[in-house]
């Protein structure tokens, strides 16, 4: 998309594995990229397809990310699908901060999405306005369902999908078709449809919203990622009192030391600004007659009906057998990022997902 690194483009002469050939199951146009990353000293080669959609305009564009050790990894397929505003980049290159490096090189290949706001530019026009407000939810259902396919016609395996927030409903939406091969669910802090306020406004949402606009976010969250002290602090309580997430720390409690304030700023920065509210309404997904593998967690910071509302969606798709782990410090964001997710997150998710796919 248009942030993709120029070492990207660089590394198409490079000698990372060759990318697989993906059954697309319809007609597309993609373009193709090649890298190689080191993560804890394993080579990950990192492929990225930037791929165009119906209806076809120069922001019906999509991303599909793929990490995976370049000599091969024996683990299950995860797809994961990011929340509102977010996209698949890796904004942070430390395994200890982002699920999909700790999975990658533990032996896994993990894909991820780009919605389709990750081809508009912060600074679009009225025309770009216009596309994103005319997005629907059905239309970013299909480019998650349209990416599940490529990817199970690229890689062989058991195919997990792994979705954040807004992800995780979507992820639900798919689960609910039994034509889709989806093997199981990791569900990072979201549920099968709703639950929180989303900010007031019209047809597009600015991540920055009116009490931090666009040019001061982003140097503020420069500021903070760089470890100026009065930027993280400040960085900390906004993200501590925002009103969606219900302040409390709801969407982060970075101010009491659950995450480095520096990494939330990295994450945050990577953001796209803008969103279409129309999507945010997929309705409630429906479960399968037969329960899915389901792992889900829950931010406690997000209040006790949120979390029920995670249990309950979990239970629904998997039964009495869904795995459900609270962590009850914790914000919206810090289920990905916080300084003990490796630990809390990114690990059992390993382990359940090579204990569902019979991988040790």
């Amino acid at each position: 998309m248009r942030r993709v690194a120029a070492a990207l483009v660089l590394a198409l002469l490079a000698g990372c594995a060759r990318a697989p050939r993906a059954d697309r199951r319809e007609s597309t146009t993609c373009t193709h990229l090649q890298s190689e990353r080191a993560v804890r000293g394993l080579a990950i080669c990192e492929d990225v397809w930037i791929c165009a959609r119906p209806p076809g305009s120069p922001y019906d564009r999509v991303g599909l990310r793929r990490l995976t050790p370049c000599n091969g990894g024996p683990g299950p397929i995860v797809l994961y699908l990011p929340g509102m505003h977010m996209n698949g980049e890796v904004p942070i290159s430390d395994a200890r901060y982002d699920i999909r490096l700790y999975l990658a090189q533990a032996g896994l290949t993990v894909w991820a999405l780009d919605w389709r706001t990750h081809a508009v530019a912060p600074d679009v026009g009225q025309d770009g306005l216009a596309a994103v407000a005319g997005w629907t939810a059905d239309q970013f259902v299909g480019d998650a369902s349209w990416a599940l396919r490529f990817v199970d016609g690229a890689d062989p395996g058991p195919l997990f999908v792994m979705g954040f927030s807004y992800g995780a409903q979507v992820a639900y939406r798919l689960a609910s078709d039994s034509d889709l091969p989806v093997a199981g669910l990791v569900i990072l802090d979201g549920n099968a449809g709703g639950g929180r306020s989303t900010p007031e406004g019209g047809s597009v949402i600015d991540v920055a919203g009116s009490r931090l606009p666009w040019p001061d976010r982003a140097q503020l969250l420069d500021a903070a990622a760089q470890g100026q002290k009065g930027a993280g602090d400040r960085l900390a309580e906004v993200l501590w009192s925002a009103a969606p997430f219900g302040g409390n720390g709801g969407l982060s409690a970075a101010r009491d030391g659950i995450t480095d304030i520096r990494v939330a700023a990295r994450l945050l920065r990577s953001y796209d600004r803008w969103w279409p509210r129309a999507v945010l309404d997929t309705g409630t997904a429906k479960p399968r007659s037969k329960p899915l593998p389901v792992l889900a967690f829950a931010s406690g910071n997000m209040g006790a009906d949120w979390v029920d509302r995670v249990k309950s969606s979990a239970k629904a798709f998997g039964g009495e057998r869904a795995a459900i782990r609270e962590l009850p410090h914790h914000g919206h964001v810090d289920v990905l990022i916080a300084e003990d997710a490796a630990h809390q997150v990114y690990e059992p998710t390993r382990t359940w997902l090579a204990a569902q796919s019979g991988a040790r």
